[in-house]
Parts: C-alpha cells; sequence; structure tokens
C-alpha cells in the first residue's frame, strides 16, 4: 500500500509541471502578444486613416465585454463562497480568479475613451440641457473610474484572502471546517453588492448614454447579470478545454464537476431571458415612444434584427435545449462548444447594444474592428496566464472535493 502511495505521489510530480507549462507556456504568451500588437496597429491605422469612429466604436465593445467576463468570474468565486459551494475543493475559486488581472487592464483602458469621447457619446457635442449635470466628461470619467478602481481593488483583496491558507482549507475539508475564514465572510458579500452597483453605473453610462433620451430601470440589472453568465460561460469554456489539455486525472475529468458547471450555465441562461422579457414586456405595453424606440430599433429593423434573434438564440435556445440532460452537461464537448457558442453571442450581444446608438443604418464591421477585438482577446488571455498555471495546479493537485464528487 505504501508503495502504491509513493509510486502515485511521483507519478503526479512528474505529470504536474508538464501540465502547467501546456497550458500557459512561452507558445500561448507570445500568441497573445502578436494578437495585441494586431489589434494595436489596426487601432492606430483607423484613427490616422479616417476611420476613428468605428475604431472607438469596437474598442468599447471589446472593453464591455472582456471586463464583464473578467469581473463576472470573480463574482462567481464570491458566489461560491456565499452558497458554501465545496464541490470541486479550491479548483472552481482558482478559476473564477483567473481572469481578474484583466480587471487593472480595463480600469486603464476605460480611460482611453476620453480621448473619442466625441465621437461616441452624442452628448458631448449636442448637450442636453435637463441631464447636463450628470452627462458630463469630468463627472462620468470620475465616477466611473472610481467605481472600476473600487471594485478591482475589493476584487483582488477577496481573491487574496481566498488564495491564503485558510479559505483553501475550507474548500477541501468537507466536514471538519463548517465556514470559511471570516474575512472572506465580509468581502464576498462585498464584492457582490459592490458588482451589482457598478456595473449598473457602467450599463447606464457607457451604454445608456449612447441614446441619452432612452431609459429603463431594469437595464442596470439585466446588463450585469449578463457579465456575470458570461464569466460563468468562460469558466466552462476553460474547463472544458483543459479537461483534455492538463492529462492524467485532473479534476476536470470528473463528470460530476462539468456537470455542475453545465448546471450553472443552463440556470443563468435562463435568468438572461427572464430579465430580458421582463424588460421587454413593460416597455412594450407602456409603449412610451422614450422607451419603445431602443428595442424598435434593435429587434424590428434592418439590418439589426437577424443580429438580436442571434443573440437570443446563442445566449438562451442553445443552452436550454443543448443542456436539457445530465448527459449532455457532463460531455465536456457539448458544453465546450455552448459555452464557445454562447461567449460569442455575449459578445454580440454587447455589440447590438452600442453600435446602433451610433450607426443605425449600417452594421460596421470588417477587418479593423475583427482586428480590434483579437487584440482585445489577446490582452485578456495573457492577463489570464498566472491565473491559468493556479488552476492548473489546483485541478491536478489531486485533493478530495465535496461530497458529491464521484
Amino acid at each position: 500500500m505504501s508503495t502504491d502511495l509513493q509510486r502515485a505521489h511521483r507519478e503526479r510530480a512528474v505529470m504536474k509541471p508538464r501540465a502547467v507549462e501546456s497550458v500557459a507556456g512561452a507558445t500561448m504568451k507570445a500568441v497573445a502578444g502578436a494578437m495585441i500588437a494586431l489589434g494595436a496597429i489596426a487601432f492606430g491605422l483607423a484613427l490616422s486613416r479616417g476611420g476613428a469612429a468605428i475604431a472607438w466604436e469596437a474598442y468599447l465593445v471589446n472593453l464591455l465585454f472582456f471586463l464583464g467576463v473578467a469581473q463576472g468570474a470573480v463574482v462567481a468565486s464570491a458566489a461560491f463562497y456565499l452558497t458554501q459551494a465545496k464541490w470541486g475543493g479550491s479548483t472552481p475559486y482558482r478559476l473564477g480568479e483567473a481572469f481578474a488581472p484583466f480587471l487593472w487592464v480595463g480600469f486603464f483602458l476605460f480611460f482611453g475613451l476620453y480621448f473619442g469621447r466625441s465621437l461616441i457619446f452624442p452628448w458631448v457635442t449636442h448637450p442636453i440641457a435637463q441631464k447636463a449635470a450628470w452627462l458630463n466628461t469630468p463627472f462620468l470619467f470620475a465616477r466611473d473610474g472610481i467605481g472600476l478602481g473600487v471594485m478591482a481593488a475589493a476584487s483582488f483583496a477577496f481573491i487574496r484572502v481566498s488564495r491564503g491558507d485558510g479559505a483553501r482549507a475550507w474548500t477541501i475539508a468537507t466536514d471538519e471546517i463548517e465556514l470559511p475564514p471570516h474575512s472572506i465572510r465580509v468581502l464576498a458579500p462585498l464584492v457582490a453588492v459592490l458588482f451589482a452597483a457598478v456595473y449598473s453605473l457602467i450599463a447606464f453610462d457607457l451604454v445608456m448614454s449612447l441614446a441619452p433620451v432612452w431609459r429603463s430601470t431594469l437595464f442596470g440589472w439585466y446588463f450585469f447579470a449578463g457579465c456575470f453568465w458570461s464569466g460563468l460561460t468562460a469558466m466552462a469554456l476553460t474547463a472544458a478545454v483543459l479537461r483534455g489539455r492538463l492529462g492524467g486525472n485532473n479534476l476536470f475529468t470528473n463528470p460530476t464537476v462539468m456537470h455542475d458547471f453545465g448546471k450553472m450555465v443552463f440556470a443563468f441562461s435562463v435568468f438572461w431571458i427572464y430579465l430580458l422579457f421582463a424588460q421587454y414586456i413593460v416597455i412594450w405595453y407602456g409603449d412610451l415612444p422614450v422607451e419603445t424606440f431602443f428595442i424598435v430599433q434593435r429587434a424590428h429593423h434592418l439590418p439589426w434584427s437577424p443580429l438580436s434573434v442571434a443573440c437570443l438564440v446563442l445566449i438562451w435556445l442553445i443552452p436550454f435545449a443543448a443542456l436539457m440532460s445530465v448527459r449532455a452537461k457532463k460531455n465536456p464537448v457539448v458544453l465546450g462548444t455552448v459555452a464557445g457558442l454562447g461567449l460569442a453571442g455575449m459578445w454580440l450581444e454587447r455589440y447590438v447594444l452600442v453600435v446602433p446608438s451610433l450607426s443605425l443604418d449600417a452594421i460596421p464591421f470588417g477587418a479593423t474592428q475583427l482586428l480590434i477585438s483579437i487584440g482585445f482577446l489577446g490582452a485578456f488571455l495573457l492577463s489570464a496566464v498566472p491565473g491559468l498555471n493556479r488552476v492548473a495546479q489546483a485541478a491536478t493537485s489531486g485533493e478530495p472535493v465535496g461530497d458529491d464528487a464521484e
């Protein structure tokens, strides 16, 4: 028995460094760096050759999308503590925190919008007297910058405690430790409450103010719920990819763990469509022109209506139909495909929210927008490399998981 255990430890010691290297090696960093360079070059060329408007539109769409994914995943980790989730040991927590470094990247990129403000915020060149106290450049960048800075600082304080010995011991001790450390029980709800407040503010300022006449009190809820679902979906996609990349008996080969990721993707996809319908039905039956025009432009007029339908299909219909059964949720190919399509749908949803307010009669998408999006993806992946290493180490550590794990 002792000999078998020693052999298992030796095999794991040999396997783990190779697995980590395969996940976040030099090749990944080089590819991500090349993607960033491509995006920066495309952005610079667009600004210098008369395409500044479409460049700033793509900049805003990608900033909203990738910030939402990074912050939504951190909030998912906080939610695991709030619900006392031990179904996957410490690995789901490391997975939710892996994308967090992009929060600081996005914080600094947010201030880049200052240089394109006259092209993306119509109230800059045509001020609205009744809303001037709220919609003015200094106040918007001050309040949103402070909000994103506080959100990032709180997230990293939470992550620092989450990676500590006390929190890790709680995640893998199914019976011995009843509650997470006190600091986690303070920081996890703080991160969740800040997320709701700051991302509602971002929704109002960076999306709703693009059509400054429009108003919807539910829009903040709808927006940050989409961010949360994006984070969960990115985690499910990463789990499906790492399952094959890590090799051996890593945590993601456990079908119960994949089942739990599948249940979350399924459930919060339904929650997203619920919030969308709740917002839609109230505005539609209210039939007030200042509220309905935003939806009519996107849902009933070309060229935007097909894209709006595509969002519904990718974010709700496909996850709902494909993840209905337990077997599908446990299948990494099905779950990874649904998650990848869902993330594409959420990016498209951000595009449909932003761009029709600036370019109503055409879909401005070409090589410039594609390369800028690739640049943002490269920055997101490069910032996630250290976190993915931690995920790989946790997934291959062989630590015990919750009672419901197989």
